[in-house]
This record gives C-alpha cells, sequence and structure tokens, in this order.
C-alpha cells in the first residue's frame, strides 16, 4: 500500500472559510466522489466532492483552486445550488464540465474559480445545435424556480478528442452526456460535437483576484457552442458508460474513441451490455443535424421540448451497433433455455468462417494459454468433433457459440486467439423481424414471442425454431447475396418467408408454418429436407422443404381409434405428440432401408411413417404406417434409433438417403435398436416393432429429468441424470446398470443439454422466475478435456502506452499569462516523478506472478532476466549516497543470491513436470490398450 496521503481538501477548505462565517459542518459535501486526472499535467489532479471541486498539487498535496457553484442571490455564501455528481476535462486541460443533482451543467475555466462560463441543462445545449440560440440568454436562468425538479441528475460525463484531429488544443471536441433528461423518459446517452477550442483572446489578467475579463468569456462560450448532436438510444436504459479506445490508453480512451459500452439495465433488475461505434456516423462527413425550432422555444416547456429533441437525435442504431468481444456479450435477455451439440469439423469450420470483423469491436491486452501439466491430454482431442452451444433469450432471439475444447489448446509462445466461448454473432437469429412481412398481418403478435424449442441440421445447415404461440419457422444459412422474394403459391399453412427480413444474419428465413388450434409438441428436422410438428391434438404436420408442400399421413395399419381428422394433411393420433424421430433404417416386418418417421403420443402409443419416392416424378410420399407400443410421456429428445453392432446413431443423413435412392429403394437394413427413455424408466426394443429386449425402471425417489446415449471409446451407453445430481450410467442394450455417479445438475429437465460425446451444459437460475444467472459447461469425463481455467498473463504483449501529450506550444495568449499569473509557473511532472511520490524511491521492483505457481515468474517492465535485474540494481545502489554504497551493495547480493536460487527450484519443478507427464504419458497408452470404458 502506497504511504502517500492527501488530506481531506473540502474539510480544508471549509475550516479557511469558517474564519470569517460559521457554517454548520455537513457530512455530506465532505464526500469524496471521484479523481480526475488533468490530461496534460500529472502533477494536477482534480477531486471531485459532492460540494464542489479542487484541484490538487500531487507534490505539495496542497489545493490549487476551489470550484464550486454559488446560488445568484447568495455571493457571499458558499452553500451550493446543487450538489456535485461528475466531472470531466477538455483533452486541451484548459477547461471542464461538471454535472449537477438538478439536472445541469456547468462549464467551467481553468483559470477562474469565481463563477463557471455557463450552467445550462441538456435541453438548453440541444437548441443551440441549430445555431440561432446562445449560451448566455440562457445564462442564469438554473436554480431559478427551485431548479428542474422534473430531471434526473447528470449521472456520467466525458469529453473526448476526435481520433483523427492535428489540433495540439484537441480540434473538435465530443461531449457525452448520460442523464439530465426528463424523469419519465428513457434513459439515453446523448452526444455533442464541440467546436475547436481555439479563442483568440489579448486581454491578460495579471493576478488571482481578477476573474475572466467579459470579453473572454464570450469569446470562450462561443467556442463552446454545440455543432451536432447524437442520442444513443439502447433496449433499455444506460446506467453507465465507457468510451473504449484501440490504439491510445490514456485517459480511459478519451484521445482516441473508436467505441461507447453501455451498461443497461430492466426494471427487473437484468443487466446486460450494448456497445455502439463511436463517434457517431454522421458527425464527420454527414449532414448537420437541425435540432429544435429556436423561434418556438420560448413557446415550449423545456421538459416537453427536451423529449421531442432526444427523439429527433435518434438515428438507425443497427448501423451503430458493434459486437463486443468475450465476456462483454451479455445481453439484457436472460437465458432461458440452452442446447448444446457436437459437430463435425467442416460444419464448425463453415459455420465460424463466416464471422466478419466489420461491426466486431476488437480489444487486445494480455495472453492466455492452456496449463501445460494438461496440454498433453489435450492434444488428444484436437481431431475430435466440435462443440456448438445454441442460447435462447427471453427477447426471442438464438445466439450460437462456439465452445470447441479445441480453442483452448494453445500454449505460450502460441497463445488463445479467441476467446471462449467464441460467439459467433452473424449467425444469431432474431425471430420478431420476420413478424414485420406483409403476408403475416393478420397473424401480427401484440406480444414478444417465446421460442420453445431450437433444432440444427449440421449438413444441411438449416435451423428450426418453434414458437410457443404455435408457430413453426425454418431458417437457411446461404452466403450468397440476397436473394429477391417472390411469393410461391403453397399450401395454406405454409408462408414463404422474404429472406430480406434478416439483414447481416447468415440464418435467413425461409417458410413459417402458420399456428393451430393446438399447441406445438414436438419438431423435428432432418438432413435430407423434411420437418414434422407434432401438436397437442395428435395430429402430425409433415413438410417438404422442396415445394415447399404438406405431405398427407396415411392410416396406420393397427390404428387406435383417435379425435376425428379434419385436417387432409394430419393424421391425430391418442393423446398429445410427445417425440419425432427421423432415421433411415428398416422395422421388424420389414427389413429394407427407408426413410422413417416415428411418432410416439402421450399413452405411449407409437407410429412409423414410411416415406418413399414417386417412381414418376420427383416427389415423396407416405406409404405405410406400422403401430408399436413405448413408454408414456417420453423425454424431449429420447428416442434413439441406433445400429446393433456398432451402437452409432442410425440418422437421417445425406449419406443413407442417397444409398436409398441409388438402389431403387431396395437395401438391406441393418439390424438396431430402439432406445426410449421416460421419468418411469427406460426400455430398447429390436428393430423399432419388435420384441423388448431391455428395460429398467426408475423409483419416483431418484426423480430423473433427462436421459441420452453417450459414446465412448466406440461403445455407447444410456446415462440419466436425476434432479439430485445423481447419474445413473446402464449398458446397451439390455439397460443393466453399470455405474453410479454424481455432479451438480439444476433441478429444471429444459435447462440441461448433452452431447453425444458426454459433455453437457446446464443453467443455474436466480431467484427471479426464468431468468438465468449462469451457463455452465461440464463433462462426464476428464481425459481428453481442457475446460480448465486458461493460465492468463494481463501484461503479456503489453502494448506500449503513448507519453504524456505535449502541451500546446502556441496558445492564447490571454489564457497563458492568466495561467502563469493565477496558478504560477506550469510544471509537467513524468511518470518517474509520480511513482517516487506515490511509493518513494526505496519502492521494489514490481514483478509479475502466473495464477499457475508452476510458471516462472516474469518480470513486469520488459520481462527482464535474472542477470539484468542484478546489474540495474547496482547501478542503481552506485548512484546513491556514498555512505550507505556498502550496504546497497551487499544487499544487491543478497538480491541476487535469492534470484538465483528460484531459478534452480524453477529448473528443479521442470525436471519434475516433465517426469510427470512421461508418467501420464505411460497410464494413457496402458488405459488405451486396455479399452477401459469411462476409466473405471
Amino acid at each position: 500500500m502506497s504511504p502517500y496521503v492527501i488530506p481531506n481538501l473540502w474539510k480544508l477548505y471549509i475550516a479557511g472559510v469558517n474564519v470569517t462565517m460559521k457554517l454548520p459542518p455537513d457530512p455530506v459535501m465532505e464526500m469524496p466522489m471521484e479523481i480526475v486526472s488533468h490530461p496534460r499535467d500529472p502533477n494536477w489532479i482534480f477531486v471531485v466532492f459532492r460540494g464542489g471541486v479542487v484541484l490538487c498539487d500531487l507534490a505539495k498535496r496542497s489545493a490549487v483552486a476551489v470550484y464550486k457553484r454559488r446560488e445568484p442571490a447568495m455571493e457571499d455564501s458558499i452553500q451550493s445550488a446543487s450538489f456535485v455528481t461528475s466531472m470531466t476535462v477538455h483533452p486541451s486541460g484548459h477547461l471542464f464540465v461538471v454535472g449537477y443533482g438538478d439536472g445541469s451543467i456547468g462549464f467551467w475555466e481553468i483559470a477562474d474559480e469565481t463563477q463557471p462560463l455557463f450552467v445550462n441543462t441538456l435541453a438548453e445545449l440541444g437548441e443551440n445545435v441549430s445555431g440561432c440560440s446562445a449560451f448566455e440568454q440562457l445564462h442564469g436562468s438554473v436554480g431559478e424556480n427551485n431548479q428542474y425538479p422534473n430531471v434526473e441528475p447528470i449521472c456520467k460525463l466525458a469529453w473526448c478528442r476526435s481520433a483523427d484531429s492535428s489540433d495540439p488544443l484537441g480540434g473538435d471536441t465530443l461531449l457525452l452526456v448520460l442523464g439530465g433528461c426528463p424523469v419519465a423518459s428513457d434513459r439515453g446517452l446523448v452526444v455533442f460535437l464541440m467546436p475547436a477550442f481555439n479563442p483568440t483572446l489579448s486581454t491578460s489578467f495579471p493576478d488571482k483576484s481578477s476573474s475572466l475579463h467579459h470579453t473572454a468569456r464570450d469569446a470562450m462560450v462561443q467556442t463552446l457552442l454545440p455543432k451536432k448532436a447524437h442520442f444513443y438510444s439502447p433496449s433499455a436504459p444506460v446506467r453507465d458508460f465507457c468510451v473504449v479506445s484501440c490504439q491510445n490508453r490514456r485517459h480511459s480512451g478519451v484521445w482516441d474513441p473508436a467505441a461507447v459500452i453501455c451498461l443497461c439495465s430492466t426494471p427487473s433488475s437484468t443487466q446486460g451490455v450494448e456497445t455502439f461505434r463511436f463517434p457517431p456516423q454522421n458527425f464527420f462527413g454527414g449532414s448537420p443535424g437541425t435540432l429544435g425550432n429556436p423561434s418556438d422555444s420560448s413557446k415550449t416547456d423545456i421538459i416537453d421540448h427536451l423529449g421531442a429533441l432526444l427523439e429527433e437525435m435518434k438515428l438507425d442504431l443497427n448501423q451503430e451497433l458493434l459486437t463486443p468481444p468475450g465476456t462483454l456479450r451479455c445481453g439484457l435477455s436472460e437465458i432461458v433455455k440452452v442446447y448444446a451439440m457436437d459437430v463435425k469439423r467442416e460444419t464448425m469450420d463453415e459455420l465460424s468462417k463466416t464471422s466478419t470483423t466489420e461491426n466486431v469491436l476488437v480489444l487486445r491486452g494480455g495472453a492466455a494459454w492452456a496449463d501445460p501439466a494438461r496440454l498433453m491430454q489435450a492434444e488428444l482431442f484436437k481431431h475430435q468433433p466440435k462443440r456448438l452451444l445454441v442460447t435462447i433469450h427471453g427477447d426471442a432471439s438464438a445466439r450460437f457459440h462456439d465452445i470447441s475444447p479445441q480453442l483452448l489448446i494453445s500454449t505460450r509462445d502460441s497463445p488463445m486467439t479467441k476467446g471462449f466461448p467464441d460467439t459467433l454473432a452473424d449467425l444469431n437469429i432474431n425471430v420478431c423481424e420476420i413478424f414485420s412481412d406483409p403476408q403475416l398481418s393478420k397473424g401480427k403478435l401484440s406480444v414478444l414471442p417465446k421460442i420453445q424449442s431450437v433444432q440444427f441440421a449440421q449438413e444441411a445447415l438449416e435451423c428450426l425454431i418453434a414458437l410457443e404461440t404455435g408457430e413453426v419457422i425454418l431458417y437457411c444459412f446461404q452466403l450468397n447475396e440476397l436473394q429477391k422474394h417472390t411469393p410461391k403459391k403453397t399450401d395454406d399453412e405454409i408462408v414463404v418467408l422474404d429472406q430480406s427480413l434478416s439483414v447481416g444474419c447468415k440464418f435467413r428465413p425461409y417458410l413459417m408454418l402458420r399456428r393451430r388450434p393446438s399447441k406445438t409438441t414436438s419438431c423435428s428436422l432432418n438432413d435430407v429436407g423434411f420437418v414434422a410438428v407434432g401438436y397437442a391434438d395428435g395430429c402430425i404436420s409433415v413438410v417438404d422443404l422442396r415445394g415447399p408442400c404438406i405431405l398427407h399421413l396415411p392410416r396406420p395399419i393397427h390404428t387406435h381409434k383417435g379425435p376425428p381428422d379434419s385436417r387432409h394433411s394430419c393424421h391425430c393420433g391418442p393423446g398429445g405428440v410427445v417425440s419425432l424421430t427421423w432415421t433411415v433404417s428398416g422395422v421388424a416386418s420389414e427389413q429394407n432401408l427407408s426413410l422413417r418417421l416415428i411418432s410416439v403420443h402421450e399413452s405411449g402409443t407409437s407410429y412409423v411413417y414410411k416415406l418413399t419416392r414417386k417412381s414418376s416424378s420427383s416427389s415423396y410420399s407416405f406409404m405405410e404406417a406400422v403401430t408399436t407400443e413405448t413408454l408414456p410421456n417420453l423425454f424431449h429428445d429420447s428416442s434413439f434409433v441406433i445400429d446393433s453392432k456398432t451402437g452409432a446413431l442410425m440418422r437421417a443423413n445425406k449419406t443413407m438417403f442417397a444409398a436409398i435412392l441409388q438402389q431403387g429403394g431396395v437395401v438391406a437394413a441393418k439390424s438396431c435398436f430402439w432406445v426410449t427413455a421416460s421419468a418411469q424408466g427406460a426400455e430398447c426394443r429390436v428393430d423399432i416393432t419388435g420384441v423388448r429386449v431391455g428395460r429398467v425402471d426408475w423409483d419416483a425417489k431418484q426423480n430423473i429429468i433427462h436421459a441420452s446415449i453417450i459414446e465412448r471409446n466406440r461403445s455407447q451407453s444410456l446415462v440419466a441424470w436425476g434432479c439430485e445430481g445423481e447419474i445413473l450410467i446402464y449398458t446397451l442394450p439390455y439397460l443393466e446398470l453399470l455405474h453410479t455417479t454424481t455432479s451438480p445438475i439444476p433441478a429444471s429437465p429444459s435447462a440441461i443439454s448433452v452431447d453425444t460425446t458426454g459433455d453437457f451444459v446446464y443453467c443455474e437460475t436466480t431467484e427471479r422466475p426464468r431468468t438465468v444467472s449462469r451457463v455452465t459447461l461440464a463433462s462426464l469425463f476428464s481425459s481428453g478435456r481442457v475446460y480448465d481455467e486458461p493460465v492468463t498473463a494481463l501484461l503479456e504483449h503489453m502494448a506500449t502506452i503513448p507519453p504524456i501529450p505535449p502541451k500546446p506550444q502556441s496558445a492564447p495568449p490571454g489564457i497563458l499569462s492568466l495561467l502563469s499569473a493565477w496558478l504560477g509557473p506550469q510544471t509537467t511532472a513524468s511518470g518517474d516523478s509520480l511513482d517516487n511520490i506515490f511509493a518513494g524511491q526505496d519502492r521494489p521492483v514490481s514483478r509479475l506472478r502466473f495464477p499457475d505457481s508452476r510458471i516462472q515468474d516474469v518480470e513486469a517492465a520488459g520481462h527482464l532476466s535474472v542477470q539484468t535485474a542484478a546489474t540495474n540494481t547496482l547501478r542503481h545502489a552506485r548512484a546513491r549516497a556514498p555512505d550507505d554504497v556498502y550496504d546497497r551493495l551487499s544487499s544487491a547480493l543478497t538480491e541476487r543470491g535469492e534470484l538465483l536460487g528460484d531459478v534452480e527450484r524453477r529448473v528443479e519443478s521442470t525436471a519434475r513436470r516433465m517426469q510427470d507427464m512421461v508418467a501420464e504419458a505411460k497410464r494413457l497408452a496402458a488405459k488405451q490398450e486396455a479399452k477401459r470404458w469411462f476409466g473405471l
């Protein structure tokens, strides 16, 4: 901890004032709120108190000036018109702005502490954009009539220079204001484009007792009239913001702004981040905005006018939005459901190569790499399938993320290049966009839709989204330009959508199934162009995407009487449809390979429909349906058809479907097993409709919420999750209990998703309903995974911070003479001198130690070697006073010995780690040779 301490300068100021007038102490006004450094002189800082602003000299630890706003009727009093809430300094260092609790903004000149240049509200500043009103006309109006009770306080301010300005005083600047809006309006972020600060003054003021002459004041005010204005209006009220620079990191990015990050929150306390391009595009190269009508301003109430003013300043935010990096990609909408799936490496490469950096905010700093002790295990997983995570949000959006463990495979020499998870921003789907289609005007939703389920076909690159209101929407992946929308004549149930409704997204809407009176309960999408949708009344709709058209379903051979079928395209079974599964396989009564659809109803009654191609055309139709039985009330996505020999899932993919077409539909089918699971138990049947070969019944106390087939070492097992974290593993096909373990998982069955490799994700909810605070990625296996936290070094590859901008060589003579006479000669402190002030000359050399203690230490400044550090120590010792040279040299030699000892210990530690890695490699080889499943 630094021994440097500054006394409470506001208390000292009040004590000095009380020499002439006795005022009661006010602890609230003495509270320090913020410290702002001077942009040109590091020896100066502004300490913001609720009562005012104090300019402090760090070297002298004393106040240079105190800036306090006083009531016009109380010139001899120190009572403020309003408390201070925030402040910011002009890039030139001559001016600063203070925000107050009454919603007003005060502009101050650093050389005049008697009174601000002027004080205005946000609305009054906006009126001046048109150029027909002056700030002086409103000067003095603030504070009258008990200020403005309907305006919220100024929450935060920032004053930036334009990135391409060569003006030593900053050129055109940008003033950001958060707050000051009417209380009833949504809080946004207002940006003003201010003219270059370069007044031509000839009047100088030789002593501190004199304030700025009215001529100088008027000239400064004229340079502070806003030229343009812009209003950032995110999807929720802005609570805070941060200006980001990609090049110059000095003074929080105000010297080279590239983006502004807004922290937003909803009334339910859900917080998120939205990032915008900065400066606004209309500031440079666009036409000036005419905001407000000055001729009518006198007839309009200031609060009412401000609301209209903010509406006029809004632009198309789609052109201003940026995608933030990494963990900053948290939206306002809560995550309500997650899906994890393993995909082919070619599929992930196709999806990820579409990501563009045009609207992505790139922030670089530090480095991260995998733990070297786990790197050998990670290398074994390099050629395995990749992982895709789909998150469903409360704003009816679906977002795609790459969670492949290959992203974490890295070394210190070759660190990570992407975040984890890596969000594929241009794949995000916003369902609300399609309801602007004129074809859907009659069915336009009056409330925000909610997504019920999402399915992804990795070979066809299609995404199927079912809404809780009953609509089912199909999105197709396209890299080419948007095609002109030509409405097709299709069935009344199908709406062919306009692709232009999803601009900027690679998943574009193709068609939508209209809602039905009955609720949608199940959906299934395959890779060969067919979609099946089940409803709560037992009906099923099947769509051939080649038309698109609706396919007729036949009556089952052994059908059960169900509700009457009023639709020609659907078959209605007993109870609602709980599961739909596409497969290419045979059945017990027909050992020919065919594309089949398995529908399971609530009662357990199941139908197997066979789809064939008509010989005289390229259209398809269902030929027959066979009835069978299984467990009632199956879990969603808990119906699996697997090969009886290899255990591989028999999906309806392009390879199997092409084999059927080439052989004319007569291909001998391999024997298969049909595995199903519900909360009561699980069972396995031969060839879908054949005999049952395995069954397990679960106790109600186990409360099983999910079941899935997991593959390990080319063997398959059924894994069931209980709500208390119990995991049961069963053999296939006989469903014998193999192993029991535990893992913390949620109690909700919809909050967990498992892929075929044993990796799973689940949501941890908060007390607020349907709000997810965290999504956790876990795995049933420890080997071959690198999901550990990587080693992080924030100072690794650290960019050089630019030097402090020099003071302007030529400035207005009135200002220079006034600053010299009023504040004394200006001297700029260097970084080393500030380090000496804060930590002393004998401060220790800072060192960086990585979180993993086995990693070698790194010097913070340039990563100095041990010999370099010892040399620097001796050089500093020789520069000290001669009376203690011997003591300092002794200390330096002792320190050198300690450093060499550390090197020796690190070498020994490295040797031990190498031995551990060899032992681990031998263990893995023996384990692979024994082919043990699950490492038991």
